[in-house]
């Protein structure tokens, strides 16, 4: 409390903008692109691995981002969080066939509620486990960009 009794708001933890940056956004919009219209129309190998690149590139940044906004960690902890639940998640759902169920029956839950009507498929291929290394580069840019933001303030 401060000296007229109000409470003094928590000091803000940095946030070194690591989702709302424009290579984690682009690579959104090429996954978008390529779920909505590429894979439809063209439906190659090229198609299926862009999105999962995309996504071990945006997931690590997009859940450190949540994590700083929803829990004010701090920004190292959380972009190892998201690197690490990223991993987890994507490894499981790319091997471990239960974990593919439960996960699509979340995104056939989910899908009409955010306007996407049609089905959802998640192919298990061992070859997209290749992607994984696409995380630490998500690290990296991000840890780059808290440094940016670190150094901006001094």
């Amino acid at each position: 409390m401060n000296a007229v009794g109000a409470v003094a708001p928590r000091p803000a933890v940095p946030r070194s903008g690591e989702f709302f940056a424009p290579l984690p956004l682009v690579a959104l919009a090429l996954m978008v692109v390529n779920d909505v219209w590429l894979k439809p129309a063209f439906h190659s190998a090229l198609t299926g691995k862009l999105s999962d690149v995309a996504v071990c590139f945006v997931l690590p940044l997009f859940i450190s981002e949540l994590f700083g906004l929803l829990l004010g960690m701090a920004p190292r902890a959380r972009l190892l969080a998201g690197a690490l639940i990223t991993a987890a998640v994507y490894t499981a759902q790319e091997i471990v066939p239960p974990f593919t169920r439960l996960a699509l029956a979340i995104l056939e839950a989910i899908g009409p509620r955010i306007g996407i009507s049609r089905r959802f498929q998640l192919t298990s291929d061992w070859t997209d486990l290749f992607c994984l290394l696409l995380i630490p580069l998500a690290v990296a840019y991000g840890t780059r960009r808290l440094r940016r933001s670190l150094d901006s303030r001094s």
